[in-house]
């Protein structure tokens, strides 16, 4: 709920009321003569990139950097990066697939160009 005061008050309490703003984060709003004319609002930090923004809010646990499996063989990854496939290529495990059908010719063979009368 926003709060209310005059500026006449306010002058009295400025400080006090600065403090009070910036520790609870409820706004105060500032009248003269019955009318809003400042509202005064704690001031929040951001951060100024997002790189390192949430440093500190969570802890990594274990190794992040290693193999996920207790097996993995590093020498078998490398054959596999450079073309030396442990099995062969699944595309020769079946047999060719041969259901393309010919091309069918256009009917009136190659198209007519028309040319526009000028009517004058």
């Amino acid at each position: 709920m926003d709060r209310k005061i005059n500026a006449a008050a306010f002058k009295a309490r400025c400080l006090a009321l600065i403090d009070e703003v910036a520790e609870s984060g409820e706004p105060i709003t500032i009248t003269k003569r019955g009318k809003a004319k400042v509202q005064i609002v704690a001031v929040r930090e951001k951060p100024k990139t997002l790189i390192g923004a949430t440093k500190g809010t969570f802890k990594i646990l274990g190794d992040i950097v290693g193999p996920i499996v207790e097996d993995w063989d590093e020498e078998r990854e490398v054959r596999n990066i450079r073309g030396q496939f442990d099995d062969p290529p699944a595309r020769y495990a079946h047999g060719p697939v041969d259901d393309r059908r010919p091309a069918r010719p256009r009917k009136g063979g190659k198209a007519k160009l028309r040319r526009r009368t000028r009517r004058g």
